[in-house]
C-alpha cells in the first residue's frame, strides 16, 4: 500500500513541477519521499507538558495521592496473587514489602484466627463482615470493609480460601488508613472516605466538609467521580476500589484560586486556573481523623521464628 501511494505521489507531482528529462530520478524520489512523510506518514509528536482537559484540582489530587494509590494497588495485587495456603515466609514477606500494614491473619470459616502476626493487636480483631460473599461479585473475589473503633479506622482486605468447593477461611491483611496516607508528602491536603465515613481527614474538619456529610452509598450508586458541596466548600472526588470496598479520594477545588489570590491579588485568572495546587489555610478546629505518621513497627522475626503457629497454616486439606 505504501509503495502504491509513493507511485501516485510521483505521478501527481511531476506535471506541477515541470519535470524534464534532465531531472534526475534521485531528485524526484527525494521530493516524493518528503511529501509522503509530510502528508501521509507524519511522525508522531508527544507533548510531555500537555495536561489534557484536566482541571487544576484534578491534577492536584493525582499528585497528592500518587504514592498512596501506587502502594495501595501494589498491595491489592499482592493479595490477589498471594499464596492460598501461606506459610510464615509469605506472612513475613508481605509485612516487609508493605510496612504500613497493621498485620496479617489466617482465619477459619467461622472467623476464628488460626494464625496472626503480630499476635497482639490494640484494636478489636473482627472479620465477621467478610465471611459472607458480596452478592455483586464472585465468591472468590477479594473482600474488604472498614472497621471503626475508638482507636481509629482499620481497613481489612481478605482473600477467601476454598477446598473441594467448600469455603475454608480467609487470608486477611489489615491496615490503618492513616498510616497509608502518611506515605504522601502532601497527606494533609486530601481526604479519604468510604461508605462507612471519613477514614483520613488530612488538615480538614471532616464533619464540616461535604465529604464527611455525604451519603456515599447513594452517591456511588450513580457516579464514580465528580464534585460535591457548595461553591465555597466544594470538593473534587474520585473512587478507587479495594476489593469490593470503594475508597474515595477527595480534594478541595477552591484551594488553587484562594491561595494564589491571597498571595497575589493582581494575578491574571488564566494563571490562577493553571497553577499547581497550593495548601489552603488550616481551618479552625481539628480533623476527626488525624495523621498518626508512619507506623511504628517492631522488628520482624526471622523466618525460623514462629508467628503464632508452626509449619504451614492449615486452611486447605
Amino acid at each position: 500500500m505504501q509503495r502504491m501511494i509513493l507511485i501516485l505521489l510521483v505521478v501527481c507531482t511531476l506535471p506541477g513541477w515541470g519535470c524534464t528529462y534532465s531531472q534526475s530520478l534521485k531528485d524526484i524520489w527525494k521530493f516524493s519521499d518528503k511529501q509522503f512523510r509530510a502528508y501521509v506518514n507524519t511522525p508522531a509528536v508527544i507533548d510531555m507538558e500537555a495536561t489534557g482537559d484536566c482541571e487544576a484540582y484534578e491534577l492536584a489530587l493525582g499528585e497528592a495521592v500518587l504514592t498512596v494509590d501506587d502502594r495501595l494497588q501494589r498491595f491489592v495485587r499482592a493479595m490477589e496473587n498471594g499464596d492460598r495456603n501461606p506459610d510464615q515466609n509469605w506472612v513475613l514477606a508481605i509485612m516487609r514489602r508493605f510496612p504500613w500494614l497493621s498485620g496479617v491473619a489466617l482465619v477459619d470459616a467461622d472467623g476464628t484466627p488460626l494464625a496472626r502476626y503480630p499476635e497482639y493487636f490494640m484494636k478489636e480483631f473482627d472479620v465477621s463482615a467478610l465471611l459472607e460473599a458480596d452478592p455483586k461479585q464472585s465468591i472468590s473475589s477479594l473482600r474488604a470493609y472498614v472497621q471503626q473503633s475508638p482507636f481509629g479506622p482499620e481497613i481489612y482486605l481478605a482473600h477467601p480460601v476454598f477446598a473441594s468447593g467448600n469455603f475454608r477461611g480467609l487470608v486477611v491483611a489489615y491496615f490503618d488508613p492513616r498510616a497509608l496516607a502518611g506515605l504522601s508528602e502532601e497527606a494533609d491536603q486530601f481526604m479519604l472516605a468510604s461508605p462507612a465515613g471519613v477514614v483520613w481527614a488530612g488538615q480538614f474538619d471532616a464533619a464540616a466538609t461535604p465529604v464527611g456529610q455525604a451519603d456515599w452509598e447513594e452517591i456511588l450508586g450513580r457516579r464514580s467521580r465528580g464534585l460535591i458541596g457548595p461553591s465555597e466548600n466544594r470538593f473534587f472526588w474520585t473512587t478507587r476500589y479495594v476489593g469490593n470496598l470503594p475508597l474515595i479520594y477527595a480534594i478541595p477545588t477552591s484551594a488553587v484560586d484562594r491561595q494564589l489570590a491571597m498571595k497575589d491579588p493582581e494575578l491574571p485568572p488564566e494563571e490562577i486556573a493553571d497553577a499547581r495546587f497550593v495548601k489552603p489555610p488550616a481551618p479552625s478546629g481539628t480533623g476527626s481523623v488525624g495523621n498518626i505518621g508512619s507506623p511504628d513497627l517492631s522488628p520482624l522475626p526471622s523466618p525460623d521464628q514462629p508467628v503464632s503457629t508452626s509449619g504451614a497454616l492449615p486452611l486447605e486439606e
